[in-house]
């Protein structure tokens, strides 16, 4: 099978002669040394090591074309602005000229190779190609649901569609479009982090587990001394983890519900979810010092006590 999500993402474009220097002096991965067709995802964090977005970098050579979470493009500008000075170095918000497709499952390199001639599976991770038929990226997604992310300019969208989802295609490749719920089931299910739950002015990557996002080797960058710290000296207040209701509920609680253990306060959820395979189960993050996978934890939700267990991510059993 081959599934399909439409991503809600907002876009950027970043010119200028000092654009890959600014954002590497403002994010927490290697930039500026970054190619054309290369790809690189990196975090905007603020001065204190926390959230301001997760961008993801296609660099087309003249120009580096970003997305960033949904309607977060302006607090993306608003942030890059602040700390430009004399640089050369322009960002522009594109956000609703391009859409993205997520597509995955065992029939995604039989579809790439279809509709573009290209052989995905030669590509390495931060490598992308583009269309030569209406210029289209498509770049290997890097998280747990694998894949690729088709994007591509919302002026083309009747030629992509009728591309893509051609009934010769449809039929073929028995392809399914993954509802928003089914998204975020299995998001929780893999425990990739989102913007606006996860991913928060409450968090910083390393809390989130996105170590492969941060380069601890070059050099300064807005919100590096913390993020530093906390690596160096093994200080990473609080994780994120998978947790499972004992008992099926009907209405779920959702985030910043609180998490307690031996009646103490020691953590808040972000999702939660009902899976088939796994019961109500959801992600939050648990003070580091009350971190302990034998024990019973408790979810304040109204007037009750949920029971839980705490799991490593993603579910697997």
């Amino acid at each position: 099978m081959l599934n399909f999500y439409r991503l809600q993402q907002d876009y950027l474009k970043f010119t200028g002669t000092e654009r890959l220097d600014l954002i590497n002096r403002l994010s927490t991965n290697e930039v500026k040394s970054l190619e054309k067709f290369q790809t690189v995802k990196t975090v905007l964090t603020s001065d204190k090591g926390r959230f301001v977005d997760l961008l993801t970098m296609y660099n087309l050579g003249d120009l580096v074309f970003a997305s960033c979470s949904f309607n977060n493009s302006a607090i993306v500008i608003a942030h890059l602005d602040k700390y430009t000075i004399m640089d050369d170095f322009t960002p522009l918000n594109m956000s609703g000229t391009h859409e993205t497709i997520l597509f995955y499952g065992d029939k995604v390199n039989e579809f790439v190779n279809k509709i573009s001639g290209k052989d995905i599976q030669g590509l390495k991770d931060n490598e992308f190609i583009v269309t030569t038929e209406h210029d289209a990226i498509i770049a290997k997604n890097d998280d747990a649901f694998g894949g690729v992310l088709f994007i591509y300019s919302v002026n083309d969208k009747t030629y992509w569609d009728e591309l893509l989802f051609s009934n010769e295609n449809i039929n073929e490749l028995s392809m399914h479009e993954v509802t928003p719920v089914e998204y975020d089931v299995k998001r929780v299910e893999l425990g990739i982090p989102l913007y606006g739950k996860e991913m928060s002015e409450l968090t910083n990557p390393l809390e989130c587990g996105m170590n492969k996002y941060v380069s601890f080797t070059k050099g300064c960058y807005i919100g590096q001394e913390v993020i530093a710290r906390l690596d160096a000296y093994d200080k990473i207040s609080k994780h994120m983890v998978g947790f499972r209701l004992q008992d099926k509920i009907d209405n779920l609680p959702g985030e910043n519900c609180k998490i307690t253990v031996d009646g103490k306060e020691c953590g808040f959820t972000t999702s939660m979810v009902s899976s088939v395979a796994h019961g109500t189960i959801g992600i939050g993050f648990v003070k580091t010092i009350f971190l302990d996978f034998e024990k019973k934890y408790k979810i304040k939700y109204n007037e009750r006590e949920l029971e839980c267990t705490l799991q490593k991510l993603p579910f697997t059993t």
